[in-house]
């Protein structure tokens, strides 16, 4: 299942022209299926949003699973390629895409899945977290291991608790002119999360 998911999500078209101001990077198709791996295993690919869809991989891999997904995305060129990898992948039908800056979601859901912006300048990463604690149930990220220690601040100031975080080590593209190096390694975390339960 998971060589057949990760076969398939290797198919999914990168950004064309990736934005900075929104670093955007395409998450890389193994990082990708473990994470999704990991919330079927759990019993979590059921009423699943993705927060700033991107390309759509997690979408599209929520979608392979049966699963129906709300996928939002407030970059209309991104959106588009978004659109474009469901239909190849034969899920089109399975995923809502809405255009819409993550702060001006509203709603629940059991599950959410998100890869927010990495950068240690800017609020967006945050506002990420804000918001998918105040949605979710349960919530599956990719985040930057520097940011380690204010995401866990984050999520205990928020009505979740760490139930697990994993650090991996990925490869990304020279995505941007000012990157020297072909491929540059970066450590970043699997952090999943849930509501606290306060009845226990």
């Amino acid at each position: 299942m998971k060589t057949e998911l990760k076969k398939k999500l290797s198919k999914v078209k990168d950004f064309e022209n990736p934005r900075i101001s929104l670093e955007q990077y395409q998450t890389p198709p193994a990082l990708a299926t473990d994470l999704l791996h990991a919330a079927e295993m759990q019993g979590d690919l059921e009423e699943v949003i993705d927060l700033g869809t991107g390309t759509g991989i997690f979408a599209i891999g929520a979608a392979l699973a049966g699963t129906e997904v709300t996928a939002v995305e407030k970059d209309s060129k991104a959106l588009k390629t978004a659109k474009e990898n469901a239909e190849k992948l034969g899920v089109a039908e399975k995923i809502e895409f809405i255009q819409k800056d993550v702060r001006e979601v509203s709603g629940s859901w059991k599950t959410v899945f998100m890869n927010p912006p990495f950068s240690q300048h800017s609020e967006e990463g945050s506002r990420f977290w804000v918001k998918a604690t105040a949605i979710g149930e349960k919530v599956y990220s990719v985040s930057p291991s520097t940011g380690r220690e204010g995401i866990k601040s984050l999520i205990k100031s928020s009505n979740h608790r760490v139930v697990e975080l994993e650090e991996f080590k990925i490869n990304l593209p020279a995505t941007y002119g000012f990157h020297t190096q072909e491929n540059r390694e970066t450590s970043v975390d699997l952090i999943i999360t849930e509501v606290i339960d306060n009845g226990n």
